[in-house]
């Protein structure tokens, strides 16, 4: 009871911060599409890059959510951009570079050669081969990547409320300080709902731009 007296009495807060969470999602998500993707192709053609830029992107996805929130506020402080939801953003796209650029390149990299051979031999060049051959065939395991950092995402955005971004994150962390767990319980309950919702609209926009013929039949 006091959960649903909670949330009746507190709607605009939870819209507000609701709408916050996804504001910090939808910013990152554009950039580490737009950094991620063009990487992972491009180290597909440079094996040795390949292995640096892995290994960066791993050691990047290994500090601790909570200090690279620490380091973002204390890099972009001098910028007047500390605190608010540009240290969450840039934090959200550093952890969702690994997933993407290595799905990207796992994708592009198990292609059939005698397939790209084949279009060569067509005469296509190689922005042709790109755009309607690679891409095509890999979108589902890139969009794979997408998905998994998207949804790791909406979890690590919740400490957007320690540098004041906003976000559900406020529930979770204050509803603790205060003691007051249909606060907390409101937060955990709407990260959750958000975390699969975003996982479902991902798959139906995945199975939306894959190729009919590559589709895996029920």
């Amino acid at each position: 009871m006091e959960l649903f007296e909670y949330i009746s009495t507190n709607s605009s807060i939870i819209w507000k911060e609701f709408l916050n969470h996804l504001k910090i999602i939808g910013l990152s998500l554009p950039f580490s599409i737009g950094i991620g993707v063009p990487t992972g192709i491009f180290i597909s053609r440079h094996p040795k890059a390949a292995n640096i830029v892995i290994y960066i992107a791993s050691i990047l996805m290994t500090i601790p959510s909570l200090a690279l929130f620490g380091i973002m506020v204390v890099v972009l402080s001098p910028f007047g951009a500390g605190l608010g939801v540009t240290p969450a953003v840039i934090a959200l796209i550093i952890y969702s570079l690994l997933p993407i650029i290595r799905n990207t390149l796992v994708a592009i990299q198990s292609l059939d050669p005698g397939m790209i051979e084949a279009a060569k031999g067509m005469g296509m060049t190689e922005s042709q081969i790109l755009f309607k051959i690679r891409l095509p065939l890999s979108i589902a395991t890139i969009m794979s990547g997408v998905r998994n950092a998207v949804v790791m995402g909406v979890g690590v955005a919740t400490l957007g409320y320690f540098v004041a971004s906003g976000g559900l994150g406020y529930f979770i962390f204050a509803g603790l300080s205060r003691s007051r767990y249909p606060m907390v319980i409101t937060g955990v309950i709407l990260v959750s709902i958000l975390g699969i919702l975003a996982n479902y609209l991902l798959l139906k926009f995945e199975d939306l731009i894959t190729p009919k013929g590559l589709k895996i039949k029920d």
